[in-house]
């Protein structure tokens, strides 16, 4: 008897351990799982971690409610292609909320979104491809990934908070063409003399998220305003191609630096390249003195902007590092790189344009309006075969097309300006109308006297006066001939 209680008692405490033992795997494999919420919300959750994730969406509502925990635990991620092509109208989410996945809400039929102030990421392509959003409020210190919000054309209105930013090697609103409003107040207005001015309580924002958009109404609009603004201001009427090229050729290199890469800034960052680069960093004036700054691209792509402006033909041309520009200059096809023609020089560690220490004319033309061949030679050869240059994701109106004959033009740029005195002015061009003396002597030879006598004494070198010529000439808005 004593021996099958004895058994007995063994077997028992064999029981307790294994039902211990199993009770305790039990435990482990539930801190972990998944499931289904009553409204059709999917996720997995972790309880070790005190997290869950929302993975999908098999619901019926329009209207959307996420709750803060899911099995215990705080909600903080919306996965990867939860709501793709969902037929949400509107979604709350919760405060406990930190990151949105990839494609998380692309193509969903969402018309608003408050992302809480407890969203730090914001995944590629998040809520592209929503054709009804309309409003976007982001609350907090969020970081915007590549095309977090690309393609969508009801979006009118967005909210940023001061914190929040679109990481700096990417664009994260794009092709947005009827976004007008940032924090309740249009980006811009114009002054006295028409020009554009950024509305101080955006700047910010302009900064974080909008300095490297594209196809964005209200940054399409600036810039457009801002090229107009530019062309009415330095070239005139009178004025030859080549000496309204000359003009906003000065007007970027005066205005523009290379990046200087101080801080966390990079040559890869976005921001540097796109179409508004060289007019929003000009107007926030990054780098003080009322200067921007820029990469090749962005600077090819101002000047490009500005010719089209200008009514001159104009266009991109790349290699797979560097971009400058090809232009019909009345009626002649050269190249242009302005980039290569910006001085520069460093004070106290800053990189800066030398031309904004004293002399205006302190501007090269080493690389203005050039032949192709001479344009090798100026680019010593280190970017000989350029090609079909289009721009891709960014469509600013200014810029058009590259178009299919490219190769032709280039191999249509055949004479350089003849300028022996590098001032970026044909040599003995004394009424600037675009042809040397001997071509038309006597309207030269007019010029001459008028311009000496007036201004320069006849020191006989008015070659080495043109600069100032053409600014005097522009200041008071005619030709020598009144």
């Amino acid at each position: 008897m004593k021996h099958i209680k004895h058994f007995a008692g063994i077997t028992a405490a064999i029981l307790c351990i294994s039902s211990a033992a199993f009770s305790a795997g039990i435990t482990a494999e539930a801190a972990t799982g998944t499931g289904t919420t009553s409204g059709g919300i999917r996720y997995s959750y972790d309880t070790s971690a005190d997290k869950a994730i929302i993975t999908g969406y098999t619901g019926s509502a329009s209207a959307v409610t996420i709750p803060a925990t899911l099995s215990g635990c705080k909600v903080r991620e919306i996965a990867e292609d939860a709501f793709l092509f969902k037929h949400v109208v509107s979604v709350s989410m919760p405060n406990t909320l930190q990151k949105i996945g990839k494609y998380a809400f692309y193509g969903s039929d969402l018309t608003s979104i408050t992302l809480p102030g407890s969203v730090t990421t914001v995944d590629q392509y998040a809520f592209s491809d929503c054709e009804d959003l309309q409003a976007v409020t982001i609350a907090g210190a969020a970081e915007l990934n590549f095309a977090s919000f690309w393609n969508c054309p009801s979006l009118t209105s967005v909210q940023v908070s001061d914190s929040s930013r679109t990481k700096r090697n990417q664009i994260a609103f794009m092709e947005c063409p009827n976004l007008t409003q940032v924090n309740g107040v249009t980006p811009y207005t114009k002054d006295a003399n028409n020009r554009p001015v950024l509305n101080s309580a955006v700047e910010t924002a302009v900064r974080n998220h909008f300095s490297r958009s594209t196809d964005v109404k209200f940054v399409v609009d600036f810039c457009s305003d801002y090229c107009a603004y530019i062309v009415d201001t330095e070239t005139d009427a009178w004025m030859t191609d080549k000496l309204k090229a000359r003009q906003l050729h000065d007007w970027l290199i005066r205005h523009v630096a290379y990046e200087d890469q101080n801080g966390s800034e990079r040559v890869s960052d976005m921001e540097n390249a796109v179409s508004s680069a060289v007019f929003f960093s000009y107007a926030l004036n990054v780098r003080g003195s009322g200067i921007g700054e820029a990469v090749c691209d962005g600077y090819t792509k101002a000047y490009n902007m500005l010719l089209a402006q200008a009514g001159i033909e104009c266009y991109r041309l790349s290699t797979s590092s560097h971009s400058w520009n090809l232009a019909k200059i009345d009626g002649q096809y050269y190249q242009i790189d302005v980039t290569h023609d910006d001085p520069i020089m460093t004070v106290n560690g800053v990189v800066v344009p030398d031309n904004t220490f004293g002399n205006p004319y302190s501007t090269r033309y080493t690389h203005f309006l050039k032949s192709h061949a001479d344009m090798k030679t100026a680019h010593n050869g280190n970017y000989n075969n350029p090609g079909l240059s289009d721009y891709g994701f960014d469509h600013h109106p200014l810029l058009g097309s590259a178009p299919s004959n490219i190769e032709s033009l280039i191999a249509q740029c055949t004479v350089s300006l003849t300028d022996a005195n590098a001032d970026g002015m044909l040599d003995n061009d004394f009424d600037m109308d675009g042809t040397a003396m001997g071509a038309d002597y006597w309207e030269d030879y007019l010029a001459y006297s008028m311009l000496c006598g007036r201004y320069f004494g006849y020191d006989g070198d008015l070659n080495n006066h043109m600069p100032e010529a053409l600014s005097i000439m522009h200041q008071e808005h005619h030709g020598v001939w009144g």
